[in-house]
């Protein structure tokens, strides 16, 4: 199919979008915005958590359905966006005054949840990292490959250790600005393809059939692909709630957009150029056969995404911890205990696996937030809005202790 397009053509536009998106993301008055830079962390965790991999694994899951996925993943993960907010609004100064009551307690056990679900997924993002470096120079030893990993997470303790916070957060800046010019391009790209290429929408096979229990398992275990927003409720030093709440819904919304685009517009080229083997770097190869250009692109993509959103959360998971375990070590000490976790689950699981655990940690977090929203949904929402808030909590409860008991990894080719 790519034969009838014209490659140089389609190449130079992407590169040419890439460009433009970069430029307007480096203007000095975004850059210097208070509200931009309190997105930033939010938006590197969620489009580092799934922009790669989200791809292969719902269309070889769901097939032509992929959208369908998505947007149900998407809902859920807004649905819980929506608890965070409100918790940060209402329940932040209630657990700062009421540091030994019952609440308190659920959010500290919420919180032991949410630094293990840190590790692991930093455990992922530098996996994928990983996984893409060694399909370009050919390495396809797994023990090679973890090594590699290894010494890429010591690469991050050593900035933990010897430039703190304020270290982290300036690569996080610089990688967040790469990666949504790189994300531009693709995007642009992509539609470029379906619109020269005028191929069918929505008519792909997934890679084998599955049954509705195994779909919905297989996506519940996906469901750390939407995580990054909670981020938010640990930025308190430095904005004050109501920046911290606009970036939480500016985050998700602006990583919806590329969700659903990015799912959309690779129908065409999953139909033309199906997924054989699901395995780290599937959408690099299909998406490589189709338009020569994008392997190149989801590389830089791979290195700035995997890598600003293990800085987001290892900043989120190391400043965790040392609320969870106050005591006189550095920030810097509370990283590196973030960072070896993560190195000891790359020796022990593969990434879908890494995957499936997170998505349960992460579920286990937002349903003891759940727990707590509702003490103040009874306190804080009247009339009849309050039934309906309690109904789509209680949804919420569900939904999440579905992830928590029967979610399942995508097979691993």
């Amino acid at each position: 199919m790519s034969s009838t397009i014209n490659l140089n053509y389609m190449n130079l536009t992407a590169i040419v979008a890439m460009f433009v998106v970069g430029f307007i993301l480096v203007q000095k008055k975004l850059i210097k915005s208070e509200q931009w830079g309190a997105t930033v962390t939010p938006l590197a965790s969620i489009i580092g958590s799934g922009f790669l991999i989200v791809a292969p694994l719902l269309h070889s899951v769901f097939g032509k359905w992929a959208l369908v996925g998505i947007l149900i993943l998407l809902i859920l993960g807004y649905g819980i966006g929506s608890v965070i907010r409100f918790n940060i609004e209402n329940a932040e100064i209630y657990l700062l005054n009421n540091p030994n009551g019952y609440t308190a307690k659920l959010e500290k056990l919420s919180q032991v949840a949410l630094g293990i679900s840190y590790a692991i997924s930093v455990a992922f993002y530098i996996s994928l990292f990983t996984s893409f470096i060694s399909k370009e120079l050919n390495i396809v030893n797994s023990q090679t490959m973890n090594w590699m990993t290894t010494g890429t997470l010591l690469s991050i303790m050593g900035i933990s250790w010897w430039r703190g916070t304020r270290g982290l957060e300036k690569i996080e800046l610089i990688a967040v600005t790469i990666k949504l010019a790189v994300i531009g391009g693709v995007l642009f790209s992509l539609a470029n393809y379906a619109y020269q290429t005028q191929s069918a929408w929505f008519e792909h096979d997934a890679i084998r059939k599955f049954s509705i229990l195994e779909k919905l398992s297989m996506l519940a275990g996906m469901l750390m692909i939407t995580q990054g927003f909670e981020t938010t409720r640990f930025m308190g030093e430095r904005y004050e709630s109501r920046v911290r709440v606009k970036a939480a819904r500016n985050s998700q919304l602006i990583a919806m957009c590329i969700y659903l685009l990015f799912i959309g517009l690779t129908c065409p080229i999953f139909l033309n150029f199906p997924i054989v083997q699901l395995n780290e770097t599937a959408v690099s190869v299909s998406l490589g056969r189709a338009i020569s250009i994008l392997p190149i692109l989801l590389l830089g993509a791979a290195i700035a995404s995997q890598l600003s959103a293990a800085l987001a959360d290892t900043l989120g998971g190391g400043g965790l911890l040392k609320e969870i375990i106050p005591s006189k070590l550095k920030i810097n000490t509370y990283y590196m205990m973030i960072i070896a976790v993560a190195i000891f689950l790359i020796w022990t699981a593969n990434i879908f696996e890494i995957i499936n655990f997170s998505s349960k940690g992460f579920a286990l977090y937002f349903l003891l937030q759940t727990i707590i929203a509702f003490k103040f949904i009874r306190m804080k929402v009247v009339g009849i809005k309050k039934y309906f808030v309690i109904m789509g909590c209680a949804l919420l409860q569900i939904a999440l202790v579905f992830v928590i008991l029967c979610s399942i990894p995508a097979p691993h080719s």
